[in-house]
């Protein structure tokens, strides 16, 4: 898998859209911004977004329109007004690459159309040209940030060999965004837009989420680790992460520990994440036990670590079932962390 950067015009008009609105909580985030398009912008733009708002209920409109329109080749390239009015263009799309998209084809058509108007006026203002000249050079930098971190850390071939690679799609993109409102956006194909503000191990953890679901999935390691359910120190940590974390069954539960210690080890492997028990001890109020007992077997292991089928496999040899309070009394004392600790 190779992990590409990019900029991109199109999803900052599209931020622009949660700014430039009457009411919008996120033009404090960018006055300048808000004063070069939000103050100009015609009522009947306003009322538009004010009433496209309500109809998603939500101020951040942008998310589902990226999402939506990511299904399309080049939508981060082409003319975001051809690319929203192309329905045949569209439909095509959708069928091809997110069929469970067309019950609500009809839907996302008028809402392009809607919108349409507003995209337009706000390029009529000058955004293209001021996103040119204030934007780009500093996403730019942030890019060339980040691709000669995961150069110089060889992030991206431990990845691969964690995970081998004919587990992990051939590409994941991620783009930043100058307006993205310090939020992480999820788009199709495991690509994802995050806030140029985010540090490197935040932009690294919100894009890789979904690509290391899948990979576990694909290696079948929650069915490997499916005996834990038996365990009563693992059913009492899921019944307390319920108010927290939502999840609605152990199964469910076990597998985003999963995925999240293998996540926090690669991050504190590459040097991304100083302190990773920490970090899991503050994480959504400490929720993933599990997490913190495989993350210690990852770090204290390397010789099996070096892939997660592998690691995973000599863990389970160990019999770790009805041992994990002792397992992660130990990790803790290990890491020099006091249970209960943020």
């Amino acid at each position: 898998m190779d992990i590409l950067f990019h900029h991109s015009y199109n999803l900052d008009l599209l931020n622009l859209l949660n700014i430039v609105g009457g009411d919008s909580p996120y033009k404090s985030l960018y006055p300048q911004v808000y004063s070069e398009f939000g103050q100009p912008l015609s009522l009947d733009s306003r009322e538009i977004l004010q009433q496209v708002s309500v109809a998603l209920g939500s101020t951040l409109i942008s998310p589902p329109i990226m999402f939506v329109l990511s299904i399309m080749p080049q939508f981060d390239k082409a003319p975001l007004l051809d690319l929203m009015l192309d329905q045949d263009g569209y439909l095509a799309a959708l069928e091809q690459n997110e069929p469970r998209l067309l019950p609500q084809k009809d839907q996302l058509f008028l809402l392009f159309q809607v919108l349409a108007p507003v995209i337009q006026e706000i390029e009529l203002l000058g955004f293209r040209e001021y996103w040119l000249s204030e934007f780009l050079p500093i996403v730019e930098e942030r890019v060339d940030q980040m691709e000669n971190s995961l150069f110089r850390l060889k992030f991206i071939e431990g990845v691969n060999r964690f995970f081998t690679q004919e587990n992990l799609p051939e590409e994941m993109h991620i783009f930043l965004g100058a307006l993205n409102a310090q939020h992480g956006v999820r788009l199709t194909s495991h690509n994802s837009v995050v806030d140029i503000s985010f540090t490197d191990q935040k932009i690294l953890d919100f894009s890789l989420h979904e690509v290391i679901q899948s990979s576990v999935s694909t290696l079948n390691i929650p069915d490997l680790l499916h005996p834990l359910v038996k365990d009563p120190f693992i059913q009492l940590a899921f019944e307390k992460s319920k108010s927290v974390t939502a999840f609605e069954n152990i199964e469910t539960y076990i597998y985003e520990n999963i995925v999240e210690a293998c996540k926090v080890y690669l991050l504190f492997k590459h040097g991304y994440m100083p302190d990773p028990y920490a970090y899991l001890q503050s994480h959504q109020q400490g929720a993933f036990i599990l997490a913190v007992i495989l993350l210690d077997f990852l770090e204290w292991n390397p010789g099996s670590a070096d892939t997660l089928a592998i690691a995973m496999k000599s863990w389970m040899d160990q019999k770790p079932v009805g041992n994990l309070m002792t397992l992660y009394q130990q990790t803790m004392q290990r890491a020099g962390k006091e249970i209960g600790d943020s």
